[in-house]
């Protein structure tokens, strides 16, 4: 075949083809191997340390397996699972701090973010939607229906959280 493509423009090399590892996902190890990474980043973002993201997925990923046989969305249900795990969290960490008691895992000061530090002065409601938003890629009304509430109240927790990431972010 001849190329229209001057010879000093041609590539030289072509770079390999990379493998993509596939897993079956009607599988729970499938589930667990294709899932496990994002839903840690996910609670993450939720609750900051790595340590309580991890027991988080963990209980998710129980649950799940539970109830694996009568999951029609076994991904779906995983991703609730995660999220309302890091909002029981959050939940726990303020009766802690309201009754004085430390918390039991605090973040590494050697791995700030100021990201995440300016998610962390959010009200608990804007950060879970901005996240869910923003970092897991979901849509207003699979937030609404992860969280339990109507799509108008992730609208307006998205522009009330947004502008205070704004304000805290130029500070």
């Amino acid at each position: 075949m001849v190329s229209n493509i001057p010879e000093s423009n041609r590539p030289t090399s072509i770079p390999p083809v990379q493998a993509v590892e596939v897993f079956e996902v009607d599988t729970f190890d499938g589930l667990y191997r294709r899932e496990y990474e994002p839903m840690v980043r996910l609670a993450q973002g939720l609750v900051d340390a790595k340590e309580q993201a991890e027991e988080v997925v963990q209980e998710a990923f129980a649950k799940v397996l539970d109830r694996w046989a009568r999951l029609k969305e076994p991904g779906a249900y995983l991703r609730t699972a995660v999220v309302n795990g890091a909002r029981s969290e959050l939940r726990k960490r303020e009766v802690r701090r309201r009754i004085g008691l430390r918390p039991f895992i605090t973040p590494d000061p050697g791995e700030s973010d100021y990201l995440l530090d300016a998610l962390e002065q959010l009200a608990p409601r804007q950060k879970t939607v901005l996240v869910l938003k923003f970092y897991a890629d979901m849509s207003e009304k699979e937030i609404a229906q992860a969280m339990g509430v109507r799509p108008g109240t992730v609208k307006s927790a998205t522009s009330r959280g947004l502008a205070q990431l704004r304000k805290a972010i130029e500070q």
